[in-house]
């Protein structure tokens, strides 16, 4: 049988289970093939269905080269570079605000009126979104799923009144304001887990803020009181790390999340590490490994079926590289170019 023969729903199953590494060679096979790799249902369906790894992915700074975006793999690394100089020739930074389901969303650093930028490293695919017309001097953002409606949506907070506003990616092409901001000021960059957003409260030091994507409205969620460095998301359950020790670093996860209940999940020694008491945990890569980086920006891989912290050098880093865990996405966000 040849490859325009196949029925499309036996393609469609067979696709679902592929890496995404394959599905972009097999775009060239066929316009049939193309069409079905690239239909968004496919993507919804892949996302649930395919069992890749995450893999360390590391964001470099824009280069000369024309092209939009590239990416090429180098051992169990992946290394992108986000070339928007042929529009932007001033944009030599970018700063990562979100990540959900694989997309990435960044803004340019050290510009006040930046636009938003949507990144699918895995496509090479850059999408340039307008940022909220109101525009105080600090904004905060956060990219989550809706799975009510299968859409993904931008939520963008105001440092100065602690307003909100919500972009829905594939809709009217414009922000909108909702009720209720959240309660309080938010820190660091948000983690997408379990349909909602979630944000290290501010003020509160026992609390997290959570802004659930759906129903679009901000809450509260207890957590562990301990001195928390940083939320992450953990194979799609929403955890804290707890940094109270110099000789280690714990990972506390909810296990059920309506529940809201609190489980220490991995416990890391990091006696041996420079500047310990200010050790990050990146995320979950390749075999369960867990990612760390140090004050000197040094990463270490743990392995959690050895309990033994191995380090390893991440080529290219400088300033404004950014790296993280990333499990990748088939979605094509150009449809989300023509808003």
């Amino acid at each position: 049988m040849e490859a325009g023969q196949f029925p499309a729903d036996m393609l469609f199953d067979i696709f679902s289970r592929l890496p995404i590494k394959s599905l972009m060679r097999f775009r060239c096979v066929s316009p049939t093939w193309r069409s079905i790799i690239d239909d968004p249902c496919l993507a919804c369906m892949h996302r649930l269905r395919c069992a890749e790894e995450p893999k360390v992915l590391i964001l470099d700074p824009p280069t000369h080269e024309p092209a939009d975006a590239t990416l090429r793999e180098d051992g169990v690394f992946l290394k992108a570079s986000l070339n928007l100089l042929t529009r932007f020739a001033n944009s030599k930074a970018y700063s990562l605000r979100g990540c959900c389901n694989g997309l990435l969303c960044l803004t340019k650093q050290f510009c006040g009126e930046s636009p938003l930028f949507l990144f699918n490293p895995p496509r090479q695919e850059v999408v340039e979104l307008q940022p909220p017309c109101i525009a105080p001097s600090r904004k905060k953002y956060g990219l989550g799923f809706d799975c009510s409606t299968n859409t993904y949506k931008i939520v963008g907070v105001f440092d100065d009144d602690l307003s909100a506003q919500v972009y829905t990616l594939g809709g009217a092409g414009s922000w909108r304001a909702i009720s209720e901001g959240p309660p309080c000021p938010l820190l660091g960059r948000p983690v997408y887990s379990c349909g909602a957003l979630h944000w290290v409260c501010g003020d509160d030091e026992g609390k997290i803020v959570c802004f659930d994507v759906g129903k679009e409205e901000f809450g509260l969620i207890s957590r562990p009181e301990f001195r928390s460095s940083h939320l992450l998301d953990l194979r799609g359950e929403l955890a804290i790390v707890d940094r109270s020790s110099d000789k280690h670093v714990e990972i506390w996860v909810m296990k059920e999340y309506e529940k809201k209940e609190w489980v220490k999940e991995y416990k890391i020694g990091v006696k041996g590490v420079r500047g310990n008491e200010f050790v990050e945990v990146v995320g979950v890569c390749e075999h369960g490994e867990i990612l760390l980086k140090d004050v000197f920006e040094n990463y270490f891989f743990y392995n959690p079926g050895t309990d033994m912290l191995k380090y390893s050098h991440i080529p290219s880093l400088n300033d404004e590289t950014q790296v993280l865990c990333h499990m990748g996405s088939l979605l094509s966000i150009a449809m989300f170019g023509a808003e």
